[in-house]
């Protein structure tokens, strides 16, 4: 059965476009890519085109995503409209996200360090890059806007070594993003232990 778009999903487009000025939204209609989208939703599957190829084609870093920081809704709510598994200590109590009327936009990037590295060394590695740590929203506001848009099976977890927090066994933990596309899992992991040679880091790229 065929439904239409929802309110919800329409409210979500305008937001994407929101930050775009006038004159650039203006010229991304007139591009016709728009057209092709939705032309691919309607009579493809648009699942199956390998994004990473797509923003090759389009002159994009596939390993660069912008993420929305702030906005209206909180850790709760992200975790229960993912889509996929959570941990359940991840909550609006132990990662608490502040409500805001101006939502900024971040670019995160993802560094593969091409060998095993540790919590001290993982900073220097962004440092050497020119990129910022992360915080925990960026992980949150990132699993929630491209959580499902990034794969690897190869390199599947993706560390925001962001302050730590202690969780109540006292053990020191961060945000990790599971990439698997068969175990996808927004997670906890131990910040004092070694990451192997799978593990990727999300940095921050410092604001212009």
């Amino acid at each position: 059965m065929t439904t239409t778009a929802t309110l919800s999903q329409g409210k979500h487009l305008a937001e994407l476009f929101e930050t775009l000025e006038s004159g650039q939204l203006q010229a991304l209609i007139a591009s016709g890519l728009l057209t092709d989208l939705r032309r691919c939703a309607a009579e493809l599957d648009p699942t199956k085109v390998d994004r990473d190829q797509f923003q090759k084609v389009l002159g994009l870093d596939p390993s660069v995503f912008i993420v929305k920081m702030g906005g209206a809704t909180n850790t709760d709510e992200i975790t229960k409209a993912l889509g996929f598994p959570f941990d359940n200590l991840i909550t609006q109590e132990n990662f608490p996200l502040k409500p805001s009327e101006n939502p900024t936009e971040d670019e995160i990037e993802i560094v593969d360090p091409g060998r095993d590295f540790s919590e001290e060394e993982g900073p220097q590695i962004l440092k050497e890059k020119g990129l910022l740590r992360p915080t925990y929203e960026h992980a949150i506001r990132f699993a929630e806007q491209h959580g499902k848009a990034t794969t690897s099976e190869k390199k599947p977890f993706m560390i925001f070594l962001h302050e730590a927090w202690q969780n109540p066994d006292r053990d020191r933990s961060i945000v990790c993003l599971d990439r698997d596309a068969e175990c996808r899992r927004l997670t906890l992991h131990y910040s004092g232990r070694r990451f192997r040679d799978y593990y990727v880091l999300a940095g921050v790229r410092p604001r212009k």
